[in-house]
């Protein structure tokens, strides 16, 4: 996934498309992307649908709408978050607008033993809407969030991973070459807490992409274990990871 590294430094939420419509050509790279995530757990199926904005609930004027169903078990919205983060990070990089749509309502929840799990929205955009540095963005530093980090590129790379109202939930504990990633639990003001937990299950995953793009772009070698996605807690084990070197 070291590719994406670039996506990363120019993605941002599209809330604002142009009239211009994707050309086949990039329909069929963005549909056949789908096809080339990485899971973070391979055993649960997940499967996508691409439908026009006008047909969803999605108040931007978005060409289309990607809605993701998913198999239930544990971590399965922090795989969500994982692979479509990748898919995200790609589209960037064809000059395409994305924005993760947590408003998202569908009228089925459940389609052959899938549940839905999230939206987002998709078109073509102004080149003014990527980033062209990250001076401008609003995220913690990474001293914030990740104590005995030993590699600043590390930290400078994941720090700019999106999240649910900027909330960015996740939090990193490293001694050595080992480090641990938890999902810190807290509400936001006016939002609902069982949706709000939601939208941060999908955050882990999408800051595990991150994290995985910036070890393997620095070209480190690592082992990652998993944890849970138990609400018991204030804090909860998502992954612990192992550095094994460059």
């Amino acid at each position: 996934m070291k590719e994406l590294i670039e996506s990363i430094r120019k993605r941002r939420s599209v809330r604002r498309y142009s009239e211009e419509k994707l050309s086949q050509e990039e329909y069929d790279k963005v549909e056949s992307y789908l096809h080339r995530l990485k899971p973070l757990i391979p055993d649960l199926r997940v499967e996508f649908q691409i439908v026009p904005c006008s047909e969803t609930n999605c108040k931007f004027n978005a060409e289309y709408c990607l809605l993701v169903y998913s198999e239930e078990g544990n971590l399965w919205l922090t795989n969500v978050g994982y692979m479509l983060e990748q898919w995200d990070l790609y589209l960037a990089s064809l000059g395409i607008g994305v924005c993760w749509y947590g408003m998202g309502k569908v009228e089925e929840e459940r389609q052959c033993d899938l549940m839905y799990a999230i939206m987002l929205s998709f078109g073509k955009c102004d080149a003014d809407a990527f980033r062209n540095g990250t001076d401008d963005i609003n995220r913690k530093a990474a001293s914030d969030f990740w104590t005995g980090c030993g590699d600043e590129r590390l930290g400078e790379i994941v720090r700019l991973a999106p999240s649910a109202v900027n909330s960015q939930p996740w939090r990193v504990e490293q001694v050595e070459n080992k480090f641990n990633v938890y999902r810190q639990k807290g509400g936001v003001p006016l939002l609902s807490a069982q949706l709000f937990k939601r939208w941060n299950k999908v955050d882990m995953g999408i800051f595990l992409c991150f994290l995985d793009v910036a070890l393997e772009s620095e070209g480190y070698r690592y082992s990652r274990v998993l944890g849970t996605e138990s609400d018991e807690g204030k804090r909860v084990l998502v992954a612990t990871y192992t550095l094994e070197g460059k």
